[in-house]
């Protein structure tokens, strides 16, 4: 039985952005990335991949293939991701010297 991969790369580009969006937000002196920026980049990537994976599951359906499990975890590795992201960004002290 064939698998679906067509969609592997979607969910890696959306992990790895949002690994990024951490990563820039930890390590950023002044503040560059405000909460609505923030919530707007994480809730649109969460958005995506849902729409990726219920669409691949209709795809599989209808081909009578297989499901991915790759893309079926890096789903699920973007919930965490995402929430570890809001927390960073929460929790971060913030360095502003008042003039």
């Amino acid at each position: 039985m064939e698998t679906l991969e067509l969609l592997r790369p979607a969910f890696l580009l959306l992990v790895m952005a949002s690994v990024l969006l951490t990563l820039f937000i930890m390590f950023q002196k002044e503040e560059k990335v405000n909460g609505w920026t923030l919530f707007f980049i994480t809730s649109m990537s969460l958005i995506i991949g849902s729409v990726c994976l219920y669409s691949s599951g209709f795809i599989v359906d209808e081909f009578g293939m297989s499901g991915d499990p790759v893309s079926f975890y890096l789903y699920i590795a973007l919930f965490p991701v995402s929430l570890l992201t809001v927390l960073v960004y929460t929790f971060k002290p913030n360095h502003r010297v008042e003039a």
